[in-house]
């Protein structure tokens, strides 16, 4: 027996509907054919669509997505999703017509497809339309431009010179300024025995008595001196005494506290305060010309808490900086500031407090300085400086009764001095060159002591002297040996400044 859905039930067929009448008999059936009075016709689940089904992926349309929303809601969301095509196709039309107004670009009418810009062509487009007008082809780089920076000044960029002189005079320079002052001498024996020079001849006689001298070689400087009497028939040069200056500067520093007003410097007034300003000007003027200095409180009577703080940033300066100041009259100064503070009394500032310490520190004067600390903790509730020993570079000197007749300001046109071996950036000399440029319209350099001037040096100058330029300034180095003039001729440095000889 087959169990189907769609059999009726005997007991169905013996029924009768009242007021209907009774059923019809059964029409006879083909052998072979289907009962289809005994299978009823199935009934349509739903609607037919009166457009095309949609197969999209559209979650809201399936079944068991959300409850139904009666006959209407298909066609509805078929409705909106063709209003949204049509939106976007209009929104890309209208980007694709500014962009052609925008950039120049043929209209689709020109049968050329148009295509969207890029977003940065879009943040670069102007925001106006305006008539097109043909821009000019962009003007090749001139190439003084591309190296402009080397001309204003860049190091790194350095041009070997060697256009005059033989290569004997440059390999000589260079070995020299390196340190190899044996190897030097070799090469320009082997040049001058070649006899081959040419022009650069009397340089290179010039280097050799520079490179005997500087060895302390007299007798072989003397035979020089009959060989080049003989040859060129004229006074050979001179022996120079080389002194070394650095090993000299401590017996002058030691001389300083009995004539501290030999160093150039400044004096301030019985009242510090804020109108000192323009004497630590002054002071800091002296600092590009002169190694060490003089700061001269004398005749202090009085400071507040504005020229103590100026006076606090100077002696920092110095610190960090490294170089020589010697406070004149900083015992008696000393006792001005302890009559200036009071334990106790808060003011607004401590700097009174810690100039008071800062010159107890360079008086070297432990046991007060302890006490005022504590006092110092005492008034403010902090922890007070730590004792350390008086820097070098900052000495102190006994008062002074008059002043020395010129020693606030700097001799007009004192020449820079170079002396010993400049090596490395040639700190802190050329600052010290830089610092005098913009106080000076000419600055003089005095090279009569300078025994070598190392390459990297000579490249630091080179550099220096570029700034100065631009800045208006021009500088002269006087008295320079040939060994260093034949170093700055190779890298340049006389394109920048007047380079004078000794021997010329």
């Amino acid at each position: 027996m087959v169990f189907s859905f769609f059999k009726k039930d005997p007991k169905d067929a013996k029924k009768v509907v009242g007021g209907r009448g009774r059923p019809s008999a059964p029409a006879p059936r083909a052998a072979g054919a289907t009962d289809a009075a005994t299978r009823p016709v199935p009934k349509p689940i739903g609607r037919p669509l009166a457009n095309p089904a949609d197969r999209s992926l559209d979650r809201s349309s399936l079944p068991g997505a959300g409850p139904a929303s009666g006959d209407s809601a298909v066609p509805e969301r078929e409705r909106m999703r063709n209003h949204a095509r049509q939106t976007a196709a209009k929104i890309d039309a209208i980007e694709a017509e500014m962009a052609r107004d925008l950039m120049g670009k043929p209209s689709r009418s020109a049968g050329v497809p148009t295509q969207r810009p890029s977003p940065i062509t879009d943040i670069l487009a102007p925001t106006t339309v305006a008539p097109r007008m043909t821009a000019p082809a962009p003007k090749a780089a001139d190439p003084i431009d591309v190296n402009s920076e080397q001309l204003v000044g860049n190091i790194d960029a350095i041009e070997i010179n060697t256009s005059s002189g033989g290569s004997v005079i440059d390999e000589t320079a260079i070995l020299f300024a390196n340190g190899q002052a044996d190897a030097a001498e070799n090469v320009l024996r082997a040049g001058l025995r070649r006899d081959d020079l040419g022009s650069a001849t009397l340089m290179a006689w010039h280097m050799l008595f520079e490179l005997v001298n500087q060895r302390g070689d007299r007798e072989a400087f003397e035979q020089l001196t009959m060989d080049y009497a003989l040859r060129f028939e004229q006074s050979p040069p001179a022996w120079v005494e080389y002194t070394d200056s650095v090993a000299s500067r401590p017996a002058a520093s030691a001389a300083a506290p009995a004539a501290p007003c030999a160093l150039p410097g400044v004096r301030l007034p019985e009242t510090v305060d804020a109108g000192i300003v323009a004497l630590l000007e002054q002071l800091r003027g002296l600092t590009a010309t002169h190694a060490a200095v003089n700061l001269d409180v004398s005749d202090a009577k009085s400071v507040d808490l504005a020229g103590a703080s100026l006076l606090l940033r100077v002696i920092g300066a110095f610190k960090r900086s490294h170089r020589e100041l010697t406070l004149v009259g900083a015992s008696p100064f000393a006792g001005v500031l302890s009559r200036m503070v009071e334990s106790g009394r808060r003011d607004p500032s401590d700097a009174l407090w810690m100039l008071l310490l800062e010159v107890l520190r360079m008086l070297d004067r432990h046991d007060e300085f302890e006490e005022a600390a504590i006092q110092y903790c005492i008034t403010f509730e902090v922890s007070p400086p730590p004792w350390e020993p008086p820097p070098a570079h900052l000495k102190v000197a006994p008062a002074s009764s008059a002043r020395a007749a010129g020693a606030e300001v700097a001799p007009a046109g004192l020449p820079l001095e170079l002396h010993g071996t400049v090596d490395g950036e040639g700190e802190p000399h050329f600052s010290r060159l830089a610092a005098g440029a913009r106080n000076q319209a000419q600055v003089v350099i005095d090279c009569s002591q300078l025994r070598r001037l190392t390459f990297s040096a000579g490249s630091a100058l080179l550099g220096t002297l570029r700034r100065i330029r631009q800045g208006g300034s021009t500088v002269e180095l006087r008295d320079v040996s040939a060994l260093v003039s034949a170093l700055l001729h190779l890298l340049g440095v006389t394109a920048l400044a007047s380079v004078n000889s000794r021997y010329s």
